[in-house]
């Protein structure tokens, strides 16, 4: 027996004609669910994946909800195999990768609108509420970003120890503090604020200043700088 793929009637050279086309035209040639079904030949070896992936975009509705699910819920909720949900969640990793080594060459971090686009990629796809220090030099260039909480849909418990000792071990000058509210509000609590002057508090007690705090929900962001919200000890 043949260990090449086997094809039958429409579907015999299939495959082949759309690696031509691709090659013709282009990945920006083909439809959102022909990228999508190609990709899935990748983990189909022997299968018409066309049907899966209109499945697939179906289910999801767009590609960002598909690409950020987990890999049990792929399994369960289109039946796909393991292998294609497990691909699914490196291609996904991948993606978020690649996006912050878009980073790199900027680095400078110095107004609320870049801090706010960073900070969306840090956390707009994150279901549970998670609690970053972006760590600065003197000019304001990015030198790591610390996941210093991780909670759950409505909250998380911020440890100001944590958000000082990341702050140390990268030699930062200044931080951005960023967390998410899953729940789609961007208006900070009253605990947030509360955080946010008590971190404040104790970085400048050994000459670190905060320089935002940034509240992520969905696909928007707010400064509480631009607020008023955060004010050094130079700044009182």
């Amino acid at each position: 027996m043949s260990g090449g793929i086997k094809e039958n009637g429409i579907h015999v050279g299939h495959r082949q004609r759309m690696r031509d086309r691709l090659k013709r035209t282009g990945t920006k040639g083909l439809e959102t669910h022909e990228l999508l079904e190609m990709l899935l030949y990748y983990t189909n070896p022997r299968k018409n994946t066309n049907e899966e992936a209109h499945t697939l975009l179906n289910e999801y509705g767009s590609l960002e909800m598909l690409f950020d699910a987990d890999v049990a819920d792929l399994e369960r909720r289109c039946c796909v195999n393991e292998g294609t949900a497990v691909f699914f969640a490196l291609v996904s990793e991948f993606i978020r990768r690649y996006n912050g080594e878009k980073w790199k060459p900027r680095k400078v971090i110095d107004s609320s609108d870049i801090a706010g686009e960073y900070c969306k990629f840090l956390l707009s796809y994150e279901k549970r509420e998670c609690f970053y220090v972006i760590c600065l030099d003197s000019q304001s260039r990015l030198i790591s970003s610390a996941l210093v909480s991780m909670g759950t849909v409505n909250e998380t418990h911020v440890y100001t120890r944590s958000v000082v000792e990341s702050a140390l071990k990268f030699n930062a000058r200044s931080v951005i503090l960023a967390h998410n509210h899953p729940g789609g509000s961007l208006v900070p609590t009253t605990s947030d604020v509360e955080t946010t002057i008590n971190i404040i508090k104790v970085l400048n007690m050994i000459d670190i200043l905060v320089v935002d705090h940034i509240i992520v929900a969905g696909d928007g962001y707010i400064s509480m700088s631009d607020k008023g919200l955060v004010r050094n000890l130079d700044d009182v």
